[in-house]
């Protein structure tokens, strides 16, 4: 009887919600909507069920856990599960991901990529974290906490392009190596994987910025970022007082008024790169813009623990952005910011 009252009161509300909001969505789009606890899911405002166990999305660490093969293959994509190595393999277009259980780290078309909240096995059923999946494949994803239904869109004019990694060593990029702009911008960046670097470059077009690439003396390797292992990163993360070498400086800081900062999530915090390029400049009388890349992680307290590090700047609210956020939405944060 619980089970039969749950259905049904999913079924009105999804329904509600549906009248609500379907008229911001283009009749082509693809719209998944999915409820914690419920194990039904609207599709195109089409009832279906999760799965055939009736499985549901559930909450683990303030992260949306749900059993993936349905909305992946519901895009088209596909999915494959070795029980031998525990390990999900999830294919859309020309992208793929590969997640082990309880394993932090994922690799998205062969780079790793952490993010806070593993894949688990839950009442038999491998969950996954559906932000950093669907975001990856270039879906918009939307959370209302109020009514917990995750709100998962696949834009028909959009084309799902392939997201690659060039290796951040070969990249060496200096304020005075870019096309300066008119404005007394800097969109100033660290990038293990080019996850950040992507972000960083498109708001550097919608902010008509200039940019810098913050590079390590000694580039990360693949081992350098395997957070399941004493890492490197994982030491510089746990010693407070690391400050890592960067090769090259940004000769003409003094011309900027303000200053993008962004850098991929370690753990919930900056990387310890980013506190040796704030301690680096005098950033007085400046305003300090930050943002970050992640799986899921927001951004929290990653800038604030960065203030003291440049006394008398002006900082701002940051922004979280999955590795393959679109330009339509870097480009609205950039243009809510007010600074042109």
């Amino acid at each position: 009887m619980k089970k039969i009252l749950l259905a049904i009161f999913t079924l009105i509300f999804f329904c509600m919600t549906a009248v609500a909001v379907n008229a911001a969505e283009s009749d082509n789009d693809l719209t998944i909507r999915l409820k914690i606890d419920s194990p039904l899911m609207l599709v195109n405002n089409e009832e279906k069920s999760i799965d055939e166990n009736g499985t549901s999305p559930v909450i683990v660490n303030s992260r949306t856990l749900l059993p993936v093969r349905a909305i992946v293959e519901e895009i088209g994509g596909s999915v494959e599960w070795n029980s031998d190595t525990k390990t999900v393999g999830l294919q859309s277009g020309d992208n793929n991901i590969q997640l082990e259980i309880d394993s932090a780290t994922a690799y998205l078309n062969n780079e790793p990529y952490t993010f806070d909240t593993p894949p688990a096995i839950i009442g038999g059923r491998t969950m996954l974290p559906i932000r950093f999946i669907a975001e990856s494949f270039g879906l918009e994803v939307s959370w209302n906490g109020e009514e917990q239904i995750v709100t998962i869109v696949k834009k028909s004019d959009v084309q799902t392009e392939t997201v690659t990694f060039a290796e951040t060593a070969t990249e060496i990029t200096t304020a005075e190596e870019t096309s300066e702009s008119d404005n007394n911008i800097l969109v100033a960046y660290f990038s293990a994987t080019n996850n950040t670097k992507g972000v960083a470059e498109k708001i550097a077009e919608a902010a008509e910025a200039d940019i810098y690439a913050i590079t390590p003396a000694i580039p990360y390797t693949a081992e350098d970022l395997d957070y399941n292992t004493e890492c490197r990163a994982n030491k510089e993360q746990n010693d407070d007082g690391a400050r890592p070498e960067i090769s090259g400086t940004v000769e003409n800081m003094e011309d900027y008024d303000t200053v993008f900062i962004g850098y991929p999530i370690w753990w919930g915090q900056a990387p310890k790169i980013m506190y040796t390029f704030m301690e680096s400049y005098d950033f007085n009388g400046k305003t300090i813009i930050p943002f970050c890349t992640s799986g899921s992680s927001p951004i929290g307290s990653s800038a604030e623990n960065m203030h003291s590090l440049a006394a008398g700047a002006d900082w701002l609210e940051g922004q979280r952005f999955g590795g393959g956020a679109s330009a339509d939405d870097v480009s609205g944060w950039v243009n809510s910011l007010g600074l042109k």
